[in-house]
């Protein structure tokens, strides 16, 4: 048996460590074994080392006696429960006979939270004793956890640590050692943030020979945001998309902390099957893979959807995992492409970032100097479909010829639809006025927003008022109309709030922001929307969308993949009660569209 520390030295991430940290770490070792059958750690234990697997087999047990993961050569356990004297979720049992070597968990610890490679090696580490994939899709309950769907404000644990432009680097650093923390951010005096000043640019500053100058010659701009409301996953989706350590969380303008990937994997248990099977989505190389990890992702949603996991929470779950999804292929077939010259834009609903359970592929594509590429589109959209995200019937794809422009054709594309408003050209504007860059440069993508603006008319706003308003929800008298045969949730409830706000949104120039629920609220916040109609929308909104995927979700169960007409006389009392007053929001709202837009006397 090799010693320790000539062990250690063969495996990452200990193969990152000086060879005194490598010696401080041996010190704190045995060598244990396990006879076959026997305990190593029982559930709602906190280990008192963390375990390195040196020959033999190790399994890891759920309550149920079901098997987790096996613990291989080389490999770690009661790793989290060791490092963060938590109780363990799972028991770890030797299947062979096992030699294992034990880290004292203090002497990790101390190793672990200064060493930063070896830090983030773990912190990937961390994610990879999930569920399986095949236990998921049987699972009765929902196993997701309650953190994927936190607003990133709530696990901020320090205040921001600011400067401003023309703060002396050595100052900016000095405030970094002071307020122990790995990077300040760089604002301005109304605390918008200009730029972030890392360790990493530290080192680059130190390793260009310069040492002087204003912080902001040695910042990275643009910083990379979210909003202190989105979901820790899409943070966490960022993080991992962007490649960069530190994501800086903002309400409206201003700053308001900073978070990074070890902060958010600190904090998830790794039991969370969505987030295990998100995972498996990042580290996927092939389409196989990701078609796997893609049907386990819709049955996950379904059970999550079924425990009344509201849609303001769980479509931007489910838009974070489609977006990666879509990116990984793109990536996967990006050899094919003749250029990286070309922008992959949504439409739509996922444009709108309102995925929900059954969906399709909408999506365009616009490229630069290196012109058209529809091969390479046509086996991304193929790809997609194989993976599970059917190809639009209507055949809104980057691989048809109608929607694979170059940005200046599209330019004139929209131009036309917005000068000759007729009804063709009206649909479309509904359908591509909701559009988001999934791959491609952001500024080229910003540019042409700025262009749509310029290009707006008061009789093009008007006919998409009209637009909006035609579909009228089945209020009679009595009550709700076709009860029995059902009424398309999707066409009398979602598509009018959407659609009339996408209206009051185009009219304000709010176009850059694509989503329902963001779209009213800052119709609200810039005085378009009053108090009350502005809750009523939200509310009702809200409700439409989770009874449409809990229907969704109930049809999936059963093997039918898709749903929008909900039955009303097979609901319950209660949300038969609601979906009548949400209509009655809908119907009240379009009347609103109509007097606004000067539309009620008809076109």
């Amino acid at each position: 048996m090799l010693p320790p520390k000539e062990y250690l030295k063969k495996i990452k991430p200990f193969s990152f460590l000086t060879n005194s940290e490598l010696s401080r770490l041996v010190e704190g070792i045995e060598v244990v074994f396990f006879s076959a059958g026997s305990s190593i750690c029982r559930i709602g234990e906190i280990c008192s080392h963390v375990y390195l697997l040196f020959s033999g087999l190790i399994a890891l047990y759920e309550d149920d006696d079901r098997v987790l993961d096996f613990v291989s050569r080389g490999e770690l356990f009661c790793l989290i429960s060791a490092l963060h004297q938590a109780p363990s979720y799972y028991e770890a049992r030797a299947i062979e006979n096992s030699i294992c070597y034990a880290i004292d968990r203090d002497t990790f610890a101390k190793i672990y939270h200064s060493h930063r490679d070896f830090a983030d090696f773990f912190a990937s580490f961390i994610e990879r004793r999930f569920r399986a994939f095949s236990e998921l899709v049987e699972q009765t309950e929902t196993s997701f956890d309650p953190l994927a769907l936190t607003p990133v404000r709530a696990i901020l644990t320090k205040s921001p640590v600011t400067c401003g432009p023309d703060t002396p680097v050595q100052e900016a650093v000095r405030t970094m050692e002071t307020h122990k923390v790995g990077s300040i951010i760089i604002s301005n005096h109304s605390g918008k943030p200009l730029g972030i000043f890392t360790n990493r640019d530290m080192r680059r500053m130190i390793m260009r020979g310069r040492v002087e100058g204003k912080v902001s010659e040695f910042m990275s701009s643009p910083v990379i945001r979210v909003d202190q409301d989105v979901p820790v996953l899409e943070a966490y989706s960022t993080l991992i998309r962007t490649g960069i350590d530190h994501l800086v969380v903002v309400e409206g303008e201003k700053v308001v902390g900073v978070v990074t990937s070890k902060d958010i994997l600190a904090q998830i248990e790794p039991s969370s099957s969505l987030l295990t099977i998100y995972r498996k989505v990042i580290k996927s190389t092939d389409i196989k893979t990701l078609s796997i990890a893609f049907k386990s992702i819709a049955h996950a949603a379904a059970q999550m959807a079924l425990k009344g996991v509201p849609f303001y929470h769980l479509s931007p779950l489910l838009t974070s995992i489609y977006d990666t999804v879509t990116a990984k292929v793109i990536e996967l077939n990006i050899s094919k492409a003749t250029s990286n010259d070309f922008l992959w834009i949504h439409v739509g609903s996922s444009g709108r970032k309102e995925q929900v359970l059954t969906t399709d592929q909408d999506n365009i594509f616009m490229y630069g100097s290196s012109g058209p590429q529809l091969l390479f589109a046509e086996s991304v959209n193929n790809d997609l479909n194989r993976i599970g995200i059917s190809k639009c019937p209507a055949g809104y794809m980057a691989s048809n010829p109608l929607w694979h422009l170059s940005v200046e054709e599209w330019k004139k594309r929209f131009a036309k639809w917005f000068s000759e408003p007729i009804p063709e050209h009206v649909r479309l504007l509904t359908v591509f006025l909701d559009f988001r860059l999934i791959y491609g440069d952001e500024e080229i993508f910003t540019q042409f927003v700025d262009y749509l603006y310029n290009r707006t008319t008061n009789q093009t706003i008007r006919f998409l008022a009209y637009d909006a308003t035609l579909s009228e929800p089945p209020i009679g008298i009595f009550g709700l109309k076709h009860a029995e045969q059902g009424i398309d949730i999707k066409r009398f409830g979602i598509y009018p709030i959407a659609n009339g706000i996408r209206v009051m949104a185009l009219d304000s120039h709010l176009l850059h922001i694509t989503n329902t629920r963001d779209r009213i609220e800052a119709l609200h916040q810039e005085g378009f929307l009053g108090k009350e109609i502005t809750n009523d929308l939200l509310e009702a909104y809200a409700f439409l969308q989770s009874l449409r995927l809990r229907h969704q979700a109930e049809l999936l169960t059963k093997g039918i993949s898709n749903g929008n007409i909900i039955k009303v006389n097979q609901l319950e009392k209660l949300d038969t009660l609601v979906l009548k007053e949400s209509l009655k929001i809908v119907s009240s709202f379009q009347k609103n569209l109509k007097v606004r837009y000067g539309v009620d006397r008809g076109i």
